[in-house]
């Protein structure tokens, strides 16, 4: 198949405001991808070029990229650099140099062909790897269109931006073949097994419902994490949990899952499911001491802890995202892993064992440490002794507990925020008893102090029913002047011209962003709102936070592993 089909409907993408229409439009297009090639579709619509966890860096900086163009299309720098500050987006630039150039192109590229040169531009490295890689991209960037070029600049740069995520390809393939999109839910069960979103269209598209059914989870590929509901008193677990629970220790770090392959080689993965096994030396070695198996699969919390082993806040560890110095961070901050799950034991899945069976294996496969320990838990769920539980473990610098079902099909859910697992946790204000972990889709021009910045961000839910993100808050207050001056830095990729096709609001900000990046939002009460869409389609009317304030950005959570809609309604209405 031609890149230029691929180009033009990126462009039909890239136009549409509708959620549904974008799904119409996809799922017409795979339907004309020839099967051996839709996998590498899947990836390329989402502006990859390989499964997400693969983490794969182009290592192209938008100075690198001017000095392509210019080298590409025999202009001088200075000239592309005039022309970005007006239009403000590096893809139009090429698209924009290339048709006035004069410079003709084929349009012969095959999208296998564009797929072998990113890929050896991301794994160019080494001496002189900067001018390596403008060669090869200036060389590519020759041979295209002038549309080609704005969306290879734009998947480059990490800048696509369609409104398409991996759960709208989901609902295309599924209604590309098999005609309807009530089959998504087994697409999306294999995605949260496999998390390769090609993987799953190559099955559907190749071997149908049946095939994709037999994704099996496997080692070094990560599996979407399960979630927790929420309660605000003890006595309702109960009730949500008849058969009986334990009480886990919740801790305050960052979460992982830990892969141990067959051949010794640990990879540890982020919620969001970023490879981290670099930024945490440590926890490789501390847990090759721990855990002695042949293969496994076990997710814990990473949280920092000072010289005597007691636990420090959840921002020290912020400071182990770093590049560089991260063996001299690893002494300065050093980190212990509470396991509290196993998923995969020496090639056999354990996700389809009861919770009770594979915190016993846990605990026999694993010899504690200093830095790895199990997670704290209470076998007995009489109230009074949870409660004291309770107590004790936000004494030791936890954030509450996570009781567990201990019933037959307390199976692992990968993906699924079910009854098995309830959080409950300490109150931060008087009257909400959590914090919430709301998407920035938008922003307000500042005013007063705060002009030249936003004043506020426009805060969404996400509500995986229609996979949209519907508003509840606008965040003014709780920014320091340090933070107020870094966010237009930290929401500057994320910058589109006009609201995205996932976003449902009724109030038209200044400034909209692709969903991303996550904050923790604390305040007094949720309310009826009129003019926010949070819950308007069950309710009749949009729910709000009322004095919200802003606690921090959430790295380690991506905008579908935002509080839900559905979490909110049931807040509101306690």
């Amino acid at each position: 198949m031609k890149f230029r089909e691929l180009a033009e409907g990126f462009e039909e993408l890239e136009k549409t405001s509708s959620g549904n229409k974008l799904r119409e439009i996809l799922s017409n297009f795979f339907k004309r991808v020839p099967k051996s090639e839709i996998r590498i579709v899947s990836y390329l619509v989402l502006g990859l070029i390989a499964p997400e966890y693969e983490s794969t860096d182009f290592g192209i900086a938008e100075r690198m990229m001017i000095r392509a163009v210019a080298k590409a299309y025999q202009k001088d720098e200075s000239e592309v650099i005039k022309l970005l500050k007006k239009k403000g987006d590096l893809g139009i630039v090429a698209l924009e140099i290339k048709k006035s150039s004069g410079i003709k192109s084929k349009s012969q590229l095959e999208i296998l062909e564009v797929h072998r040169k990113l890929l050896e531009i991301a794994k160019t490295s080494g001496s002189g790897s900067q001018d390596k890689k403008i060669s090869l991209l200036s060389n590519l960037l020759l041979e295209c269109t002038p549309e080609e070029a704005k969306y290879i600049v734009r998947i480059l740069l990490g800048k696509l931006r369609l409104g398409v995520a991996s759960i709208t390809i989901l609902d295309s393939l599924s209604i590309a073949f098999t005609g309807t999109k009530e089959n998504k839910k087994f697409l999306e069960e294999a995605y949260n097994l496999c998390t390769d979103i090609g993987l799953v269209a190559e099955l559907i598209a190749t071997k149908g419902i049946e095939g994709v059914k037999k994704i099996k989870i496997q080692v070094g590929s990560p599996i979407q994490m399960m979630l927790a509901q929420r309660v605000k008193k003890l006595s309702e677990i109960k009730e949500k949990m008849p058969d009986g629970f334990y009480s886990d220790a919740k801790y305050d770090g960052e979460r992982v899952q830990i892969h141990k392959k067959p051949n010794g080689e640990i990879i540890i993965y982020s919620r969001r499911l970023e490879n981290i096994t670099s930024r945490y030396p440590d926890i490789v070695e501390n847990i090759k001491k721990a855990i002695k198996e042949k293969s496994f699969i076990v997710e814990g919390e990473a949280v920092p802890v000072d010289k005597d082993g007691n636990i420090l806040s959840f921002q020290n560890i912020m400071q182990r995202k770093r590049k560089y110095d991260v063996e001299e961070y690893s002494k300065k901050i050093p980190v212990c892993v509470f396991l509290f799950e196993i998923l995969y034991l020496n090639n056999k899945s354990l996700m389809k064992l009861s919770y009770p069976k594979r915190r016993e294996i846990l605990e026999r496969v694993t010899v504690e440490g200093s830095f790895v320990k199990l997670s704290k838990i209470l076998y007995n769920d009489d109230l009074d002794k949870v409660d004291d539980f309770f107590q004790e473990v936000l004494d030791q610098g936890c954030e509450g507990i996570i009781a567990k079902s201990k019933s037959n099909d307390s199976f692992y859910r990968a993906g699924a925020r079910a009854w098995l697992w309830i959080k409950y946790k300490k109150d931060y204000i008087s009257k909400l008893q959590d914090t919430l972990d709301l998407v920035v889709v938008g922003a307000f021009a500042g005013k007063g102090k705060r002009a030249g910045t936003y004043g506020a961000l426009l805060c969404a839910a996400y509500n995986p029913k229609t996979d949209s993100f519907e508003t509840v808050s606008k965040l003014g207050a709780g920014f320091s002047d340090e933070v107020l001056d870094k966010i237009p830095k930290i929401m500057k990729q994320y910058l589109i011209p006009k609201k995205h096709p996932r976003v449902d609001s009724e109030i038209e900000a200044d400034y909209w962003f692709v969903p991303n990046k996550v904050v923790v939002v604390i305040g007094a009460e949720i309310t009826q709102s009129p003019v926010h869409t949070c819950a308007k389609k069950q309710l009749g009317k949009g729910l709000a936070i009322r004095f919200p304030r802003f606690k921090m950005f959430r790295e380690d959570k991506s905008a579908e592993q935002a509080t839900t809609t559905q979490e909110i309604i049931q807040m509101y209405k306690r």
